[in-house]
C-alpha cells in the first residue's frame, strides 16, 4: 500500500504557461482572470477568491474566469508507481484525471511492498493518467452557483477591465494637461477668496458676527509648480469571490472620482497666473466662539476672479459677557426696564422726577451709584448699565463656555433699586424688585429676544415691584 512514509521526491509537475490572449470564442474580457476552485468540507466545489495571478496555489485549482478553462497541467501524463501530492497530475487522488485503472488497483489494492526511495518493488511498469474535462466541468458548475459567480462573472470582468482601461487612458490625460500645464505658467500674488462656511454645532449661539477669512491661513506652494498627477492605486483583486463584483464596482466609483478631481484641478490651473495655495486650519478661539474648522488642503487660485473656498465650522461653545435679564419693575410714577444692557427710566407723571440713587445687584454682587438724573414729564432716559455697575461685577456676569446643557443649569440672582423723588413732594422713595434667572433662558432671551419667558420667584408680581417711603425699609443702597 502507498503510504506517506514513503521517502520519495515524485517528479516536479510542469507548470502550464498562463493564457495570455483569448482562448477560442468564449474568452470574455480584455486580460486573464483567475479564480480558485477548491472542494468545502461538504464536499462541494465553489470558488474562494479572484485574482490577477496565474501561480500556482497550495490548495484547490486555478481555473481562468474568462473561459472557465483550467490554469493549472491538463496534458497525460506518464507515471511511476510512487506518492504523490493530491494536486499532482499523477496522484490517484486527483479530482480530474483519468486513470490508468488496471495498475493503479494493483498497487493500491494488491498490497504491493514499497521498498526504500518510494519506489514500488517487483513492478516495473508505469502508468498512465488523462485530463478528466467532464468532472472538472462539474466542479466549475457548481463552484459558479455555490459562489454567486454564475450571474456576476461577466459584470465582474467588466468592471475589472473598465477600472484597468479608464486609468490608463487617464494617467495619459492628465499627464497630458500637466505638460501643457507647465508651458504656460505665470507668477501672481494675489489671492481673492470667497469663503463658504457651512455652519454646524451651536448654531442657536450664532449672530453673524465670525470673520471667517480670518479662520484660514494660505502658503504658496512653491513657485506654482505644476502638482504632480498621482491617481490612488486600488487593489481590487485578490477578492472574496462572493464579494468581488460589490468591491469592483467600489473601485470603479472611486477611480472615476479621483481623476475628476484631477481634471477639475488642472483645468482650474490653466488660467493664466492660477497658483496653489496650501490651506491652514484649526480649532480656535474666534471671538465670543470656540470652534473647530475644518477646510480643503490645498485650492487653485485663478489669475484674476475670487476662488470660492468652502469651510466647516463647527461652534462648540460661545462666551457670554455681560449677561443681564430682560427685567421690569414699576409703580404709578416711575417705569424701570433693563434691556439688552441699557437701563431705560420713564417718567408716568405730569411732573419733574429726580433720580437720586441706583443700586444694581447681581448675586452677592452689589454696586450703588449717586448719580442725579432729571427726568421731564412723561419722557425716557436710557443709560448704559456700564455707568451702575462695577468691574467685580461685570466678572460675575462672564459666562465662558457655554452650551445649551450647561446654561440650562445655571441660575443668577439680579435686581434692581431705584431712589427717586417728584418735584412736589420732598419725601424720596425707593423702587425695588429682585428675582432669580435661569442663565440658558436669558441667553435665549439675548441671541433671540422674546424667545424665552423667564419665571418670576419674586413674591411680587413680576411687572410690579414695590415702592416704599424713606420710612419704609429699603434694600441697602
Amino acid at each position: 500500500m502507498l503510504c506517506a512514509a514513503c521517502a520519495s521526491n515524485p517528479q516536479p509537475e510542469p507548470a502550464r504557461s498562463a493564457e495570455t490572449s483569448p482562448a477560442g470564442s468564449f474568452f470574455i474580457g480584455a486580460r486573464p482572470v483567475y479564480a480558485h476552485l477548491a472542494n468545502e468540507r461538504g464536499g462541494s466545489w465553489t470558488f474562494t477568491s479572484v485574482t490577477a495571478s496565474d501561480v500556482a496555489v497550495d490548495s484547490g485549482y486555478l481555473v481562468v474566469l474568462n473561459d472557465l478553462t483550467p490554469a493549472f497541467d491538463t496534458r497525460a501524463a506518464e507515471c511511476t508507481p510512487q506518492v504523490y501530492p493530491a494536486s499532482h497530475r499523477c496522484s490517484p487522488n486527483h479530482p480530474f484525471r483519468d486513470k490508468d485503472t488496471g495498475m493503479l488497483d494493483k498497487i493500491i489494492n494488491g498490497g504491493i511492498a514499497v521498498g526504500t526511495a518510494g519506489k514500488v518493488t517487483d513492478i516495473s511498469q508505469t502508468y498512465e493518467t488523462t485530463f478528466d474535462e467532464s468532472a472538472f466541468n462539474q466542479a466549475v458548475d457548481e463552484a459558479l452557483l455555490n459562489s454567486g459567480l454564475d450571474t456576476q462573472r461577466r459584470e465582474l470582468i467588466s468592471l475589472l477591465d473598465a477600472y484597468e482601461q479608464e486609468a490608463a487612458s487617464a494617467r495619459a490625460e492628465l499627464s497630458s494637461m500637466a505638460q501643457q500645464l507647465s508651458a504656460t505658467r505665470n507668477s501672481t500674488n494675489h489671492v481673492e477668496l470667497d469663503v463658504q462656511p457651512s455652519i454646524s454645532g451651536l448654531t442657536g449661539y450664532y449672530q453673524d458676527d465670525i470673520d471667517f477669512a480670518g479662520l484660514i491661513e494660505l502658503t504658496l506652494v512653491g513657485d506654482g509648480e505644476v502638482p504632480t498627477v498621482n491617481l490612488q492605486q486600488r487593489d481590487t483583486l485578490p477578492c472574496d469571490a462572493r464579494h468581488c463584483t460589490a468591491a469592483a464596482e467600489s473601485a470603479l466609483f472611486a477611480l472615476r472620482q479621483d481623476i475628476r478631481s484631477h481634471k477639475e484641478r488642472l483645468s482650474a490651473m490653466m488660467s493664466p497666473g492660477a497658483r496653489i495655495y496650501d490651506v491652514g486650519c484649526e480649532d480656535t478661539v474666534s471671538g465670543h466662539y470656540l470652534l473647530s474648522v475644518t477646510c480643503p488642503e490645498q485650492i487653485i487660485v485663478p489669475g484674476n476672479g475670487p476662488v470660492e473656498l468652502p469651510v466647516g465650522v463647527t461652534i462648540l461653545s460661545r462666551d457670554f459677557e455681560k449677561l443681564y435679564p430682560m427685567f421690569g419693575l414699576a409703580d404709578d410714577q416711575l417705569h424701570v426696564t433693563v434691556e439688552r444692557q441699557s437701563l431705560r427710566f420713564t417718567n408716568a407723571t405730569d411732573e419733574y422726577i429726580t433720580l437720586t440713587a441706583q443700586t444694581i445687584y447681581y448675586n452677592s454682587q452689589v454696586n450703588t451709584t449717586s448719580l442725579p438724573i432729571d427726568i421731564p414729564p412723561g419722557i425716557t432716559v436710557s443709560r448704559d448699565i456700564d455707568e451702575f455697575v462695577s468691574q467685580s461685577m461685570d466678572i460675575e456676569s462672564s459666562y465662558p463656555h457655554m452650551t445649551p446643557d450647561k446654561a440650562a443649569g445655571a441660575t443668577f440672582q439680579f435686581g434692581v433699586a431705584v431712589r427717586y423723588r417728584v418735584a412736589s413732594d420732598p419725601d424720596e422713595k425707593t423702587l425695588h424688585d429682585m428675582r432669580s434667572f435661569n442663565v440658558g433662558c436669558v441667553i435665549e432671551n439675548q441671541v433671540a429676544p422674546g424667545s424665552c419667558e423667564p419665571s418670576a420667584t419674586a413674591s411680587e408680581h413680576p411687572r410690579r415691584a414695590a415702592r416704599r417711603s424713606e420710612t419704609a425699609s429699603p434694600p441697602p443702597m
